[in-house]
């Protein structure tokens, strides 16, 4: 009697690469399925661009400072999201942290049925991202990315979680991209404008700023400078200093823990201290967040002000390590900001320099961790077991990736120090 051949068995690397890559499509095409026929806008799906949406059309029927007035964004917001038919015993606005200037695309969406738009919206930024990634390994090694290399980094959780949530980030990516183009171009004053860019969500230049002015990049800083005043000179026209003052507390509110802050959902050692608080105490907390940041930088600051206008493959290590950190150290950062690392890693894997086994690991173990909490989450639910649910999503989406983010700031330090060493060797 012949032995049923066991599935899977004689597979290469590339046949398993492939088949995960067909696990994760399938993945995420039941989570589209459930979205379109039980889910709700607004509540399941595009809960950040709902939040957009209803700012573009109060911009549009009023004043743009009052899109920074929470009771006026209330009424705006509360509509937009009845038209998804869901009611609130309470409702609460989620706040719109960003500049003006960041929020005119909206104003223009904002013209077209909340749902037509958010599909618009969501093939623009699809579209814009596979341009975009061809367009930055074209112009840095003068060949087409790689189809393969491209579909595994648009299969990412980030990338995925940026198009559910409606999230602006794709302009974060590209805004990164270009640095690091401009960077090894030697076009300092270039790769400020477009550091620049990340304006739009400004905790991410806590270190990389800081680094920049102890290295005295005077020419970086000047564009960076340029791009900011320009920026504010605009928002502060289109808001004026009422919007500007609503703003600044939005900003402080959110901060403090505000509809858009959601710290358990994080992937930073704020999300950390958040769980450790729940479980012990606020003081055990507060010192796991101090004690972890400040390591953090620690290792950041003495490990990479010196590399970031090295050599061009140290550059880039340096700056793939300091992305990690700053989503590791920053007070807001949640996991679809990850997508800031994709530029850098590709890059990098393109160059021969970092492994692809690590590669895969950023892909996929984050999409393990979520699957297999939610086949838990249903099981308890099976089993009458108590237990929060939402707590328990974020906390297997947060966690995977403040652990991948350490392990790509350990990776980046050990990298570079082998770097050094091959480089001393050298002389000799």
């Amino acid at each position: 009697m012949k032995k049923k051949p066991i599935p899977f068995r004689n597979l290469s690397v590339k046949g398993w690469e492939n088949l995960g890559a067909a696990a994760l499509l399938i993945y995420y095409i039941m989570q589209v399925g459930f979205f379109l026929f039980d889910g709700n806008i607004c509540k399941d799906y595009a809960l950040d661009y709902c939040a957009y949406w209803s700012a573009g059309k109060q911009m549009n029927e009023s004043r743009i400072a009052d899109v920074y007035n929470l009771d006026l964004l209330a009424e705006f917001q509360e509509d937009t999201f009845t038209i998804a038919n869901i009611s609130f015993v309470s409702f609460n606005p989620v706040e719109v942290p960003y500049l003006p200037i960041f929020l005119i695309p909206f104003q223009l969406l904002s013209r077209i049925d909340l749902t037509v738009s958010f599909i618009l919206w969501t093939l623009l930024n699809l579209i814009g991202l596979i341009l975009y990634l061809n367009f930055f390994i074209k112009e840095t090694f003068g060949d087409p990315l790689d189809f393969k290399l491209l579909l595994m980094a648009l299969l990412s959780l980030p990338i995925f979680v940026n198009f559910q949530e409606g999230q602006v980030n794709i302009w974060l990516l590209i805004c990164a991209g270009e640095f690091i183009r401009a960077i090894l171009s030697e076009k300092q004053i270039r790769a400020g404008l477009w550091l620049g860019g990340w304006l739009l969500k400004p905790q991410l230049l806590v270190l990389i700023l800081p680094i920049l002015l102890i290295k005295r990049s005077t020419k970086i800083l000047t564009g960076f400078t340029a791009c900011t005043i320009a920026a504010l000179v605009i928002s502060l026209g289109l808001m004026n200093i009422e919007g500007f003052n609503n703003l600044k507390d939005i900003i402080f509110e959110s901060a403090g823990g505000g509809a858009t802050s959601s710290a358990a959902s994080m992937m930073n050692w704020r999300m950390l201290g958040w769980y450790i608080a729940l479980k012990s105490s606020s003081a055990i907390g507060w010192l796991t967040i101090i004690l972890g940041s400040t390591l953090t930088l620690i290792a950041t600051l003495s490990s990479f002000r010196k590399n970031i206008t090295s050599g061009s493959s140290i550059k880039i290590i340096a700056l793939l390590g300091l992305f990690a950190a700053t989503n590791l150290v920053t007070w807001h950062a949640h996991i679809h900001m990850s997508i800031i690392l994709i530029p850098p890693m590709i890059y990098l894997l393109k160059k021969g320099l970092f492994n692809k086994s690590f590669f895969l690991i950023w892909l996929f173990f984050p999409v393990i961790a979520e699957f297999f909490g939610y086949i838990f989450i249903v099981a308890a639910q099976l089993g009458n077991l108590t237990i929060n649910n939402l707590q328990l999503r974020w906390f297997i989406r947060g966690v995977p990736f403040f652990i991948l983010n350490l392990l790509i700031l350990g990776w980046s330090i050990k990298k570079l120090n082998e770097l050094k060493y091959q480089t001393s060797m050298d002389l000799y």
